[in-house]
């Protein structure tokens, strides 16, 4: 991948770093309003993930000199998102039982349009070429 393809992953990287560091500094803080400060940092690391590999596939739609894969692409990003993070929050609340943080899950969820509304900017940076080669 070229630096040019690299610098579209820059911005997710940046806020995964910011969100992380700031659940790590402000624990305490996060703790005091009940709100566990390490499911927000295991959903902000499966959005960034998940985020990373969505983009990567519509690099790689738009790079095909086909233009129903980078629809396919997008499609198959809305459907891994779907099916990934809806397991994981029902884990989460199955297994947590009494203990589940609900505010928690409220910024997961606020983490999931910001990481998907980044996504989306960046998505419409994407360059299809005509002759495939990117």
């Amino acid at each position: 991948m070229n630096s040019q393809k690299r610098k579209l992953f820059l911005p997710l990287l940046i806020l995964f770093i910011m969100v992380n560091g700031l659940s790590l500094v402000f624990s305490q803080a996060l703790k005091q309003r009940q709100l566990d400060n390490e499911v927000v940092i295991v959903a902000n690391t499966l959005l960034f993930l998940i985020s990373a590999i969505s983009l990567f596939m519509q690099i790689k739609g738009a790079a095909n000199t086909n233009p129903h894969a980078m629809v396919r692409g997008v499609m198959g990003s809305v459907v891994m998102k779907l099916f990934v993070l809806g397991t994981a929050a029902f884990l989460y609340l199955y297994m947590a039982g009494e203990q589940k943080s609900v505010n928690a899950l409220f910024v997961s969820m606020g983490l999931y349009i910001i990481y998907t509304w980044l996504e989306v900017r960046i998505a419409l940076k994407i360059k299809p070429s005509k002759n495939g080669d990117n």
